[in-house]
């Protein structure tokens, strides 16, 4: 479970790091702050997680394998980045936070492709990746919401761009995972035809829960969000994308518990 933990809150820090990319600086110091400062918790978390379980003995259960203790040094190195950047936000280093937020980010891909498997690599580097945009638009875009409330003359393109992102990463997300359903066949997909027919499978179980909450669900609510931002109602959309992250990190819970549990990169 360390790793399903250690995946799943790298993603969602990188992710929320990613959003603030494309959020004015109009919404204000505490927003980048607050965001900053949650990705740097969720890492630290991430790495205390992985170095509580693992120390620092390389083994082939440990994330990245042989390259353990380089990713071990990467994911601290991409918090260190996080922590001055959030400074950087609070002291007005302008000039500062965009390089940060870059390294940070560049420090976070790197951790994602030392960790994927070399067996498939390219798919569970593309899942990862896409795990990264989705959750990313889903948090940031819910915690700006929250903004309109703050920041009074917050223009509403902030909030469009991200809905933008989420949709974007929503429809990769989507892609990935039908890829890895047409894909060779496995004992987790062999088990979601089980359910289907009504006989039991626990990984199928699984597999149909990840689809269900991860992908149908935040389908269905995309065109709600769309249409609550085009209005401008800023409060209807941040109710909508309440919902909307629940679901998401649910799927992506889920995602990572199978992809360490049975392999796959769903």
């Amino acid at each position: 479970m360390t790793f399903v933990f250690f995946h799943f809150l790298l993603h969602a820090s990188l992710g929320l790091l990613a959003a603030l990319a494309l959020v004015t600086e109009k919404a204000g110091g505490s927003f980048f702050k607050f965001c900053s400062g949650t990705a740097a918790f969720m890492t630290a978390a991430a790495l205390g997680l992985v170095y509580r379980r693992y120390g620092l003995a390389v083994g082939p259960r440990s994330p990245g394998g042989e390259a353990y203790p380089l990713v071990l040094a990467l994911t601290a190195a991409a918090l260190l980045a996080m922590i001055v950047y959030n400074r950087a936000q609070h002291f007005g280093w302008r000039r500062a936070t965009r390089p940060l937020l870059g390294t940070a980010l560049l420090l976070g891909v790197a951790v994602i492709l030392l960790s994927a498997p070399l067996p498939g690599r390219a798919l569970y580097v593309a899942s990862d990746l896409t795990s990264v945009v989705l959750l990313g638009a889903a948090a940031g875009a819910m915690i700006l919401g929250h903004w309109y409330l703050v920041v009074l003359d917050l223009p509403i393109s902030a909030l469009r761009r991200l809905t933008v992102m989420l949709v974007v990463g929503l429809a990769l997300r989507s892609l990935v995972v039908v890829l890895v359903l047409l894909g060779p066949a496995h004992a987790g997909l062999e088990g979601m035809g089980l359910v289907a027919h009504g006989l039991w499978s626990p990984d199928g179980v699984f597999v149909w829960m990840r689809l269900l909450f991860g992908i149908a669900g935040p389908l269905s609510l995309v065109w709600f969000i769309w249409k609550t931002v085009e209005i401008r109602s800023t409060q209807s959309a941040t109710g909508i994308l309440y919902v909307q992250l629940f679901l998401v990190m649910s799927g992506e819970l889920l995602a990572s518990y199978l992809r360490v549990a049975a392999g796959l990169p769903l």
